[in-house]
């Protein structure tokens, strides 16, 4: 019941810890639907963040397009919650042990505006916030 009232509240309620999370560094997860149905993501780094809890980060990889043109390689960091992963329409793919590292600095960039509360965890499922950047992105390149 608690955690009920803590989602109508809004109230962080944090059940997931590194240890009981079902996403793991080195794996590489597809979106099964939508827009973005085919598109590859590698999970680059999972924490327990000490300001916002459990933290996973992820890399998007592949082109992602706007009116059937490759606008975008990918998005090399994208900080999300465990929930919002889990309602993703995503299936495990793969797994990678050689990490890429083209993520690190939008990852650094994440950290210290973390710390100040200027950032935090998507918490949308990730085709949700795929298409709002690149409804954002669409709108900057008009």
């Amino acid at each position: 019941m608690s955690d009920i009232l803590n989602r109508l509240l809004s109230t962080r309620y944090e059940t997931h810890s590194a240890a009981s999370s079902p996403f793991a560094e080195g794996q590489v997860w597809r979106i099964e639907s939508g827009q973005f149905a085919g598109t590859s993501f590698l999970i680059v780094k999972t924490e327990d963040h000490p300001f916002l809890g459990h933290a996973v980060h992820v890399s998007v990889r592949g082109p992602l397009m706007i009116e059937g043109d490759p606008v975008l390689d990918g998005i090399p960091h994208l900080p999300f919650t465990i929930d919002a992963l889990e309602a993703s329409d995503v299936e495990l793919t793969g797994f990678v042990t050689d990490m890429v590292d083209d993520w690190k600095g939008m990852h650094a960039d994440w950290e210290k505006d973390a710390q100040t509360g200027e950032a935090g965890l998507f918490s949308l499922p990730v085709e949700d916030v795929l298409t709002t950047i690149m409804v954002k992105l669409s709108a900057v390149l008009s």
